[in-house]
């Protein structure tokens, strides 16, 4: 009678095993697969004294908003400097002991420094945005900015933005531009 049982409880579980393996693979079969996306690598390998972290290579600087009554007329600001950085990584003093960066972008009409409003229908004419260097000096596009002398390691150089009146008019809308900067080692 023990035996018995013993058959019947080992057939039994086989039985078992063999409806959770039918079920595993009846869930295992209903499985799909998707187009997910694609993923973009991008980077560069330079040889110079330090390295433009990746957090700043692309970086968007939220300017946020200002009332269209901040602007006095033409080539007045909103004087709301908004602060950005570019950091260095891994910078070696005996290579270079300087660093400097140069600004370039659309200009605005008549304003070698001021970074032309680019953002089409809606935008707010008349209006555009000034780079300012760590001392607060305004930076002409194209221009170097101050010298900042390097330490080995890491590497923070300051910047900031303003709302820039480029007309004698402005009006009201979105502000948006790019610039490209560039960092010279000496």
């Amino acid at each position: 009678m023990k035996k018995a049982f013993m058959v019947k409880s080992v057939v039994l579980a086989m039985v078992m095993a063999g409806g959770i393996s039918s079920a595993m693979a009846a869930t295992s079969g209903s499985s799909s697969t998707v187009q997910g996306g694609t993923v973009e690598f991008k980077g560069s390998v330079v040889d110079a004294a330090c390295a433009v972290t990746a957090d700043t290579t692309n970086q968007v600087v939220n300017m946020g908003q200002v009332k269209l009554s901040a602007f006095t007329g033409k080539d007045s600001v909103a004087n709301q400097k908004t602060p950005f950085t570019i950091k260095l990584a891994d910078c070696d003093t005996t290579i270079a002991s300087q660093a400097s960066v140069t600004f370039d972008g659309n200009a605005a009409a008549g304003e070698a420094g001021v970074l032309d409003n680019t953002s089409g229908a809606g935008n707010a004419a008349g209006v555009g945005i000034q780079i300012y260097d760590k001392d607060g000096s305004a930076l002409d596009l194209g221009t170097a900015s101050q010298a900042v002398t390097l330490i080995d390691g890491d590497n923070t150089l300051n910047f900031s933005a303003d709302y820039y009146q480029t007309a004698d008019t402005a009006t009201a809308g979105s502000v948006d531009t790019t610039a490209t900067f560039n960092v010279t080692y000496q």
